[in-house]
């Protein structure tokens, strides 16, 4: 098995795992109102597939509430190994579901648009850097702990046209594991 499929492997069952535990938890009650909010969100994770194999991501998001279940904000990816530095910023759309059985859980999608940049440093010169569009589109899943704080993963399957080694380097995954947090 090849360490991409691996990596997307124990994604999908830490995932499942995740929303398990969730499920079974305690439900915090009514739910509060997202429109006219922002929320902030942090996560570490890991970006797989990238033009160095797999990277040590971090995700910084903005989100601001349309309404109750649409928001629109920026998205900030960052890839890092010894000789990778990579770095995306999209302008993403999220529909956020509610769960009238589960209102702690909030299950998303999203889609956006921006532009990546990616430097490769290898020794025998076979590296570059390139800037290339950004085509992020993902699913995740927020729980949320209190009024104040979420925890919140998300796995993005992101489309580029990356040349950095002579070869185009067209789709890297992250998934990335942090907090939501409402102003």
């Amino acid at each position: 098995m090849t360490k991409r499929a691996l990596w997307l492997t124990g994604s999908l069952l830490l995932a499942a795992l995740i929303f398990g535990a969730v499920a079974e938890a305690q439900q915090v009650p009514s739910a509060v109102s997202r429109a006219g909010r922002f929320v902030f969100g942090a996560g570490v994770g890991l970006q797989g597939d990238t033009v160095d194999d797999t990277a040590f991501a971090l995700g910084v998001s903005g989100d601001y509430y349309l309404n109750n279940n649409i928001s629109i904000g920026p998205l900030l990816q960052i890839g890092l190994t010894g000789d990778l530095f990579q770095l995306g910023l999209t302008a993403q759309a999220k529909y956020t579901f509610d769960l009238p059985d589960l209102p702690a859980i909030k299950p998303h999608v999203e889609a956006g648009i921006g532009f990546i940049y990616a430097d490769l440093d290898r020794p025998n010169g076979r590296g570059g850097d390139d800037t290339s569009f950004l085509i992020p589109l993902g699913v995740g899943l927020e729980y949320r702990l209190s009024s104040r704080i979420s925890l919140d993963t998300t796995l993005l399957f992101n489309f580029t046209d990356l040349d950095v080694r002579g070869g185009d380097d067209n789709f890297f995954l992250t998934w990335l594991v942090g907090v939501r947090i409402p102003f």
